[in-house]
């Protein structure tokens, strides 16, 4: 949207209607590939961005052992962890495929912790993460000051996921964080991603 104050939802709605808003303009121009061949159909330039914005995974080289490694014990959760992840959402972002808003997760914290909680670790125990969770949106927005807007670099993806699934991979990740410091599996000039 413009920055722009807006104080209801019909200002909101003409912001967003209005064409000026350049950069959340919903009309994308025909796309120059690459080839140099021209996109001008919806699906030709889905198309395009879909090759942009997830290109093909890289080549894993085959591991240097064929000994299993080491299994790592199990995570221990608790209800602390899941409070602390809730805490970091943001709670005005808009809302991903599920239509739960961040802000509703956030008020009924108490309610949803242990809950959380309980899926987390059943999911752990059967190796599972539900489908839905997996579910996401992504948006193109232009970038805003390029001068050509035909090529598919002057645009840029905004990813929105599940707030569920986002608290409950906080939580693994603040996991996977503590047990590679605590086993000092990474180099100590490791310094960054």
């Amino acid at each position: 949207m413009c920055k722009s104050p807006c104080s209801n939802i019909y200002s909101l709605a003409k912001y967003a209607l209005e064409p000026q808003c350049s950069s959340s303009s919903s009309h994308i121009p025909d796309l120059v590939q690459p080839n140099g061949e021209v996109a001008s159909l919806l699906s030709e330039k889905a198309a395009v961005f879909h090759r942009k914005f997830f290109p093909p995974a890289p080549t894993i080289p085959p591991p240097l052992s064929d000994a299993p490694p080491t299994p790592f014990p199990p995570p221990v959760c608790t209800l602390t962890h899941i409070t602390r992840a809730i805490a970091h959402i943001s709670p005005w972002k808009v809302p991903a495929p599920s239509g739960i808003p961040n802000v509703a997760i956030s008020a009924a914290s108490h309610v949803i912790t242990p809950i959380l909680l309980v899926i987390l670790e059943a999911g752990m125990r059967l190796d599972h993460f539900p489908d839905s969770w997996k579910l996401f949106i992504t948006a193109t927005l232009r970038k805003p000051g390029k001068s050509d807007y035909t090529v598919p670099g002057a645009f840029r993806p905004i990813t929105e996921e599940e707030c569920l699934s986002k608290i409950i991979e906080s939580v693994l990740a603040d996991w996977l964080s503590e047990l590679v410091e605590n086993k000092e599996l990474l180099s100590r000039n490791q310094f960054g991603g």
